[in-house]
Parts: C-alpha cells; sequence; structure tokens
C-alpha cells in the first residue's frame, strides 16, 4: 500500500509541477476517438491551435460521456486501475501522466483565456471559459474515475471557482 501511496503521490506532483516554467516535454497524442469528449479540444491542442483547441474546450457538453478514448488510460476506474498488475500500472503510467498533462496544459489555456477576457471587459466571454473549465473539473472528479483525475478535476474546479468569484458568480 506504501508504496502505491507513493506512486499517487509522485504523479500528482509531477502533474502540479507543470506549468510553472517548466519546458514542457513532446507531447503524446490521445488515441483517437469519434465519441471521447475531449478529443477535438485536445487535438487542435495538439496541433498548435489553441484558439480552436480553447473554443473546442469551452463548446463541449461535460455532461456527456464518454470523456476519454476507450484505449485511453485514464477512463480506467480506481478499481480496474488497482487491478493491474503492477508491471501493468508502470506501463501505462506514462501515457496517463502525458495525457494529464496535455488536458492540464488546456484547461491553464482556457482560464488564461477567460482571465484575458475579464481583463478586456468582456464578462459574458470570460464566464463562459471559468464555467466550461468548472463543468471539464465536475466530470473529472466523478467517483467512477481513477483518484489521480479527481484530483485534477478538483483543481480546475477551484480555479474556475475562484476566477467566477471575480466575475461576481
Amino acid at each position: 500500500m506504501r508504496a502505491t501511496t507513493q506512486w499517487i503521490l509522485g504523479l500528482v506532483l509531477a502533474i502540479t509541477g507543470t506549468g510553472c516554467g517548466k519546458q514542457a516535454s513532446a507531447p503524446t497524442t490521445v488515441s483517437s476517438s469519434a465519441t471521447a469528449l475531449v478529443q477535438p479540444a485536445l487535438t487542435a491542442w495538439q496541433q498548435g491551435d489553441k484558439a480552436a483547441a480553447t473554443a473546442r474546450f469551452t463548446e463541449t457538453d461535460w455532461s456527456r460521456v464518454p470523456l476519454f478514448p476507450s484505449n485511453s488510460p485514464l477512463r480506467l476506474t480506481e478499481e480496474e486501475f488497482i487491478k493491474l498488475s503492477v508491471a501493468e500500472r508502470q506501463s501505462k503510467s506514462p501515457e496517463m501522466m502525458s495525457q494529464l498533462d496535455e488536458l492540464k496544459r488546456l484547461a491553464g489555456a482556457v482560464a488564461q483565456a477567460g482571465r484575458e477576457a475579464a481583463a478586456k471587459g468582456n464578462a459574458t466571454q470570460a464566464r463562459k471559459y471559468f464555467v466550461a473549465l468548472r463543468q471539464c473539473g465536475t466530470a473529472l472528479d466523478s467517483s467512477d474515475r481513477m483518484r489521480l483525475v479527481q484530483l485534477v478535476g478538483q483543481g480546475m474546479k477551484k480555479a474556475a471557482e475562484a476566477e467566477l468569484g471575480k466575475l461576481g458568480q
């Protein structure tokens, strides 16, 4: 159990360290799936089209499923992940971290777009970004997700709520 706790702590630290001026590694493409909600926004993000990625993120209905492609390790529940052998968990960890890192960077860009809209006095547009961020966070912070994914979702919700609070929401 201690090794699992240390492993999860290491993943959380790696995720939360992203975006603090560190140079990002090359992105790993999330496997395609026509029905995975994150795919259109992440594909645009990975292709370097920040504007399209943030637009697709804000246009997504985060209450729908599936959130992730069927072959993504992020689609596993906590119970499914724990049932994997140590070797399987270790082999899935780099892909899982890469996918979470991409999603976190995209969410950061959405939050930044919202802050920029607010700074320009466009509270309606800013609210749109922050509400989408909160909705995505809520979708990630679900009991049928791995704890690590839930933590990322909680971070998104907290950031969105803070920004919405600044707008008077």
